[in-house]
């Protein structure tokens, strides 16, 4: 694992080769308008995490070029509020929290209030909203654009509006914030969270559409949205708040629309700085329960070995999409800042400890400390031990069954001095064991099937979860192992006594299976044809 200190390095390298791109007026001449701002938050992170202010007058002079651009897109403008809001957190300047503020309150007009939504109104939007959809208000939806007839109610935006409103909560304990990150939360939840934890694109709100949703699926919409509820879930320690949180992340960290099973993030989009970005935040807030945030551990881990190991190459400090590779020999602003983001991500991460102290901690076993190169899911448990377990008992009951019904036959015999027959009590069919289960779980509540030799499996079969405003039900699933033995015992008459020299409780299981398996199919290989009875390994341990 590469130390603190190369990893703090790494990222340096990195986002100054994209500062040094940035034109005299902030921008990049190879991107729109929000990559500059990715960058922004990019820069104060460094120096939050690295104890310094070393782009802070840098970000003084770009946030004041930036405020006098005025475009339409909310998305865009929105990625400068979350920007100051790291800065503010960074530095404590009042200045960069009223830059967040003032792009907290252009956004405002732009996202319906109750009120609006209850008049079915909206300045500088001419047409009518709908009350309700699906029977759920529209309070708390952003809209993607300023224009006038722009009616899509987006994912993005109002993820982002979340964001920078619960920012501005923590940062000024301002009801006003907290109550506008509340119902955006409760919008996407509401609208464009799919059964199975997905955020969706948009809603319509086109007079012959409303109401109807853009069902496209992007990382990135996912990952804002799961950004938004671990600030939320910090701020308010409230339980649907974090059921909902971890449903969604287990949904999002599994979906194999934007991974492979080797776990990296495979889209060329923005997507994968969201999702890394959000389980980064979860990661430091430490706002969920051990195992899940080892698991986090291990999921940024593997996107930080990808971007290192395959977007990157003979240490140009030029990083490309996707993280799978190959590796890009040209500067591209959105490809480089979507990169640093996963640098950014690893500083955070806690060097290992000791393995003589995990062994001490009664979980390590089940969720070993993950390396920056061991696969992102805790491995599930071992199911060799279960399986060898199960065999073993079942093969005792097997030959305490055989046992008892052996000493039953021969007092019967000595009783009526009769040749024996056939027990018709006694079952034909022994199963010694019907189905050992293997679970392979995310804690408790999300199992995923780890496959061999893949450094993060994904479960294409994953549950779904039902989801309602205000409460949420989290449906565990799984992939069980079910292993079935069969093994067909005709009753056949008593051989002679094997076991009258020997104290059967002082035997070794294996010598009186075999003892047993002699005397029970004493005489019934007289062909020399047939098949001969199984060897027992008298070496073998359990």
């Amino acid at each position: 694992m590469l130390s603190k200190d190369d990893r703090v390095s790494i990222a340096s390298v990195a986002l100054d080769k994209a500062v040094s791109m940035l034109l005299p007026n902030g921008q990049f001449n190879d991107s729109a308008y929000d990559t500059p701002g990715r960058l922004y938050g990019q820069m104060a992170e460094f120096d939050r995490l690295t104890n310094q202010t070393k782009y802070k007058q840098t970000l003084q002079q770009c946030f004041t070029l930036a405020e006098s651009i005025d475009l339409a897109s909310l998305n865009y403008g929105l990625n400068y509020g979350y920007a100051a809001a790291r800065a503010y957190t960074a530095y404590q300047d009042p200045n960069f929290l009223a830059l967040a503020v003032t792009s907290w309150t252009s956004a405002r007009q732009y996202t319906i209030s109750g009120e609006q939504a209850a008049s079915g109104t909206m300045d500088g939007k001419p047409f009518n909203l709908s009350l309700s959809c699906q029977g759920a208000t529209l309070a708390g939806g952003t809209y993607r654009s300023t224009d006038s007839d722009g009616p899509h109610l987006d994912s993005l935006a109002s993820g982002l509006f979340l964001v920078v409103s619960a920012l501005l909560a923590e940062a000024t304990s301002n009801r006003t914030y907290l109550d506008a990150a509340i119902e955006s939360a409760n919008f996407i939840q509401s609208h464009l969270l799919d059964p199975s934890n997905i955020v969706l694109d948009s809603v319509f709100l086109y007079s012959n559409k409303s109401c109807s949703v853009d069902s496209a699926v992007y990382s990135y919409n996912s990952g804002i949205f799961i950004e938004g509820l671990v600030i939320l879930a910090d701020i308010m320690h409230n339980t649907s708040t974090e059921a909902l949180l971890r449903s969604t992340i287990v949904a999002v960290a599994t979906n194999t629309l934007w991974q492979g099973l080797d776990g990296i993030i495979a889209i060329t989009d923005f997507g994968g700085h969201h999702i890394v970005r959000a389980l980064t935040v979860l990661y430091e807030r430490n706002t969920t329960h051990s195992d899940f945030r080892e698991y986090i551990k291990k999921y940024i881990g593997v996107q930080y070995n990808a971007v290192i190991e395959h977007a990157t190459s003979g240490g140009s400090n030029i990083y490309g999409l996707p993280w799978t590779g190959p590796p890009r020999t040209s500067f591209s602003s959105f490809n480089q800042t979507v990169a640093v983001t996963a640098l950014l991500s690893a500083i955070q991460l806690e060097d290992d400890e000791p393995s003589s102290k995990s062994s001490d901690n009664p979980t390590s076993s089940r969720t070993p400390t993950a390396t920056m190169t061991t696969p992102p899911l805790p491995p599930k448990k071992n199911g060799t031990g279960a399986i060898v377990g199960g065999v073993v008992g079942g093969l005792v009951i097997l030959a305490v069954t055989i046992v008892c019904v052996f000493l039953c036959r021969r007092r019967h015999r000595q009783s009526n001095h009769t040749p024996p027959v056939v027990d018709h009590c006694s079952p034909q069919i022994l199963t010694p064991f019907m189905a050992t289960s293997v679970p392979a779980g995310i804690s408790e509540e999300h199992h995923i099937n780890q496959a061999k030799n893949v450094r993060y499996p994904v479960d294409a079969n994953r549950g779904q979860s039902s989801t309602s405003p205000g409460a949420v039900g989290t449906d565990a699933t799984g992939m069980d192992v079910q292993i079935e033995s069969t093994t067909p015992l005709e009753a056949t008459e008593s051989p002679p006594n094997l076991l009258h020299t020997e104290r059967r409780e002082d035997m070794p299981t294996e010598e009186l299976l075999k003892l047993l398996n002699q005397r029970l199919l004493l005489g019934r290989w007289n062909d020399p044809d047939d098949e001969p009875p199984p060897e027992y390994d008298d070496g073998r341990t359990t």
